[in-house]
């Protein structure tokens, strides 16, 4: 850069920018030693070069997703989740808003509706059914949740099915009464076998059509959950392209940095992967989540309805929380009326202002909108 210089002055200006480039390749010395010293080294690595070189080009469907968070109320005390610690008030909407709120989202265009609750159980509601029904009426076309399952007994099994109910995804341990209390922190494991027995027992008389997948938080690989007995004596004869068994899953989030090392058990990782991960390999694009909207149970509405700090007050502190529906006629009226607020989050992230919340989130999808 300075090679045409000959003065004293331009031999100083060379020293200070060989000191300038080696602090630079210090900085970039340690971050890859940290990666490299890391618990999960090609984790990161894979991470980063996905994040800067394969973005997701196809996203109409998430772009089209809005979460509904029909309570905050859970059944469980799962120990990769941050429901146990407290942090959230419970609530529940209340079916009124839960109606506007849909209608509110089909004129703003979603489509798939998510009833999982960023820290609750959607069918602790004895009115569970009727959402769904409601939600499907306002003109979603595609509707699932998340579920640990446990209540669904108690339900009407055939109107769930028949409901508009697209999907149900069902968290779970494993088959096993001791592991299930180790894990989801609850003895309910006689519960969660009843209603799954009556659910897969309804779906096969109705010939259903709703998918059902059996999603493992667990610390046993899937070899182990299909040599258990209610594997291989009841669930195993149902399987088919609409109900199936996925890979364990078994490194988790930490929840905003909620949920520790020591909460978890052998056979239990966090996803430590940071939202910059090697310096070289910054994240050039926009997360896909952040053209996901979340309404809240308290009527909080943000972007994102997937992580949120459960530690702080929403609205004081939340980079993607946008306002309460308290103050507005209904949704629709919020996201007009927010419109700069919500282009300036994601104009912020784009230029590298990123929330708090995001920093270390290990759900990023990185979005290649092109021209939208």
């Amino acid at each position: 850069m300075f090679a045409y210089m000959s003065s004293p002055l331009c031999e100083l200006t060379r020293n200070v920018e060989r000191i300038l480039i080696r602090l630079r390749y210090m900085s970039f010395y340690e971050r890859i030693k940290h990666v490299i010293d890391s618990r999960q080294p090609s984790r990161v690595i894979a991470r980063s070069i996905r994040n800067l070189f394969f973005p997701v080009r196809h996203n109409d469907a998430l772009r089209k997703t809005i979460l509904i968070e029909a309570t905050s109320v859970c059944d469980a005390k799962c120990i990769f989740c941050n429901y146990r610690l407290g942090f959230r008030k419970k609530k529940i909407m209340s079916p009124d808003l839960f109606e506007s709120v849909a209608k509110s989202a089909v004129r703003l265009g979603f489509t798939n509706l998510d009833l999982t609750s960023p820290g609750g159980e959607f069918f602790t509601l004895r009115n569970a059914v009727a959402l769904i029904e409601t939600a499907r009426h306002a003109g979603l076309l595609h509707i699932e949740t998340y579920t640990n399952g446990i209540q669904l007994h108690k339900h009407d099994n055939e109107r769930l099915l028949r409901s508009g109910i697209d999907a149900l995804l069902i968290s779970f341990p494993g088959f096993d009464r001791a592991l299930y209390k180790k894990i989801y922190q609850v003895d309910k494991y006689a519960a969660f076998k009843r209603s799954i027995q009556k659910l897969l027992e309804t779906h096969e008389r109705l010939h259903s059509k709703v998918h059902i997948s059996f999603e493992p938080r667990t610390i046993i690989k899937l070899g182990e959950i299909c040599e258990s007995p209610f594997y291989k004596d009841f669930l195993s004869h149902f399987l088919s392209d609409r109900i199936r068994v996925s890979p364990p899953i078994r490194v988790f989030d930490t929840w905003v940095g909620t949920v520790k090392k020591e909460d978890l058990i052998e056979g239990m990782k966090l996803d430590i992967t940071p939202l910059k991960s090697i310096y070289p390999l910054k994240r050039p694009y926009l997360c896909n989540r952040l053209y996901m909207l979340g309404v809240f149970a308290n009527g909080d509405v943000r972007l994102c309805n997937c992580r949120h700090d459960g530690t702080v007050e929403t609205e004081e502190h939340d980079g993607l929380y946008i306002n309460n529906l308290s103050m507005y006629v209904d949704l629709e009226h919020l996201v007009i009326e927010n419109r700069a607020k919500i282009d300036g989050i994601r104009s912020n992230f784009r230029n590298g202002r990123i929330p708090s919340v995001c920093q270390h989130c290990a759900f990023y999808l990185p979005a290649d909108l092109g021209d939208y």
